[in-house]
């Protein structure tokens, strides 16, 4: 444990809400001459630490006066120094294109995939100082696999997207200025500052939507050194996708039966009483085939009750919105009970519809109202909300214990990434495939960065019963199928 000084800054209070886990992203390149592709990114990466030298540090316990259970970013330890920021592994017998169709996997098989090809472990000794992140350029016959590991508290998606950026615009050798990103630790220290939340009262309603147990219980002390191997046993990953057509057509649908009266909840001004996204009614519409797949027991009882848990980003939630190019955690988990839903449904036309496109009356209501009390949920997210929020973190003793909850069902969203738009030189072109590694939550549904295509590509780790029945189920297999 480290005590503060000038060459360390406290990490903010939403920064500790996130579990203590890294993720990993693998960007696929098919190229002609591996090799230029692996010097540009050795280059690159050199500009990107230059320019954003914290991201070379350290997240690591840290002792402060007011807080326990603090964490801080600091210098890199001895055994940080020992990682090179960016490896280079030869594959000289495999192929990237074969790469991009194992995808979906079991547990196992992700497992050694993540052992062979990234840089960090997904979990690490929380007690130990661990880097902000390192790369990997796995090099291979056709092309090269960059992977990248980022501790969670120290960046959430929208934040190692804006890396990416970053590194793309340096592999292209634009010397465009510094960047926002140089501003990063201060917008940091601001979400710790009672500046920052003066005059908003505490959030009444924060242990909704937090809790001071350790949601991932096999992150705790005494099992976290075999997280990843004892879930791997468990859960697999599930890789699929629903074209936009079929969610466009599921969004009208959804739209079309809603109730027409917003004076019967002020909740709903009159420009939003009609609008649903495709992200809350494909989030709906997987949560409740999921809710489906679930043993012939529980299908059972009509009382059963499940909870739908998503992220929100909250950057653009705040007056004057937080910037979006800040690095680090910005973001609050929502969650929905089934037990607890407003009826936004026109009885009547939902029948009509129902009867005429050959959708089930019972799922389609129950699509409509949780997706359009998801969007209520989002709706009520506002500056006073995120500064409610902030002010009761800042007055947390223990900075531990205010962890996210999950659902029964959680989802999280990195599809507004440009993963896939970034030019990122010559030497390295587009990415030309994705995939992403996180094995230790059942029923973790990520939306992963949309491709050319504009499809929704996702992935879930379920068991391999569950996956199985999700395949065979009718509203799944409506959903992905062309």
């Amino acid at each position: 444990m480290t005590f503060p000084d000038s060459s360390s800054q406290l990490l903010s209070p939403v920064d500790h809400t996130v579990p203590k886990v890294y993720f990993t992203f693998y960007l696929s390149f098919l190229l002609k001459d591996p090799q230029a592709g692996v010097e540009s990114i050795q280059k690159g990466l050199t500009t990107l630490i230059n320019r954003v030298p914290f991201l070379a540090k350290d997240v690591a316990p840290s002792h402060v006066e007011n807080h326990d259970n603090v964490h801080c970013i600091q210098p890199p330890s001895t055994k940080s120094q020992s990682i090179p920021m960016l490896r280079i592994r030869h594959h000289l017998n495999e192929s990237v294109r074969s790469m991009l169709a194992t995808a979906s996997c079991t547990g196992v098989e992700d497992l050694q995939y993540s052992e062979q090809y990234a840089p960090l472990p997904t979990v690490m000794d929380p007690q130990e100082s661990q880097p902000i992140l390192r790369f990997v350029a796995n090099v291979m016959v056709d092309g090269v696999i960059l992977s990248l590991s980022f501790n969670h508290m120290a960046a959430d998606g929208t934040g190692i997207g804006n890396i990416l950026e970053l590194l793309a615009e340096c592999c292209r050798n634009e010397r465009k200025h510094l960047g926002p990103q140089r501003f990063d630790l201060k917008l940091r220290r601001q979400l710790s500052s009672p500046s920052c939340v003066a005059g908003k009262q505490p959030l009444k309603t924060f242990w909704e939507t937090y809790t001071p147990e350790e949601p991932f219980h096999c992150l705790e002390q005494d099992t976290w050194s075999t997280a990843t191997a004892s879930m791997a046993s468990e859960l697999n990953t599930f890789r699929f996708k629903c074209p936009t057509r079929k969610i466009k057509i599921l969004k009208d649908i959804c739209t079309s039966v809603l109730l027409s009266h917003p004076e019967e909840d002020n909740m709903l001004s009159k420009e939003l009483r009609h609008f649903v996204s495709s992200n809350d009614v494909l989030t709906a519409l997987l949560s409740i085939c999921l809710q489906q797949t679930r043993t012939a027991e529980a299908a059972l009882h009509d009382d059963h009750d499940y909870t739908v848990a998503f992220v929100a980003n909250l950057r653009s939630r705040m007056r004057p919105p937080w910037p979006e190019h800040y690095i680090g955690v910005l973001l609050t988990m929502e969650l929905v009970s089934q037990s607890e839903l407003t009826n936004f449904v026109d009885e009547t036309k939902v029948a009509i519809v129902a009867s005429e496109l050959g959708f089930d009356k019972d799922e389609l209501v129950q699509i409509t109202n949780l997706s359009m009390n998801m969007r209520k949920k989002l709706q009520a997210i506002d500056d006073d909300y995120v500064r409610g929020l902030l002010a009761h973190m800042q007055k947390q003793r223990d900075w531990g214990q205010m962890n996210i909850k999950g659902g029964d069902f959680s989802y999280s969203s990195i599809r507004h990434l440009k993963v896939h738009d970034l030019d990122w030189g010559p030497s390295l072109g587009k990415v030309t495939g994705f995939r992403l590694y996180f094995g230790l939550l059942e029923e973790f549904c990520l939306l992963l960065p949309a491709d050319q295509t504009g499809d929704w590509d996702m992935q879930i780790s379920l068991r391999s019963s569950h996956q199985r029945a999700l395949m065979e189920n009718r509203l799944f297999r409506w959903a992905t199928g062309d």
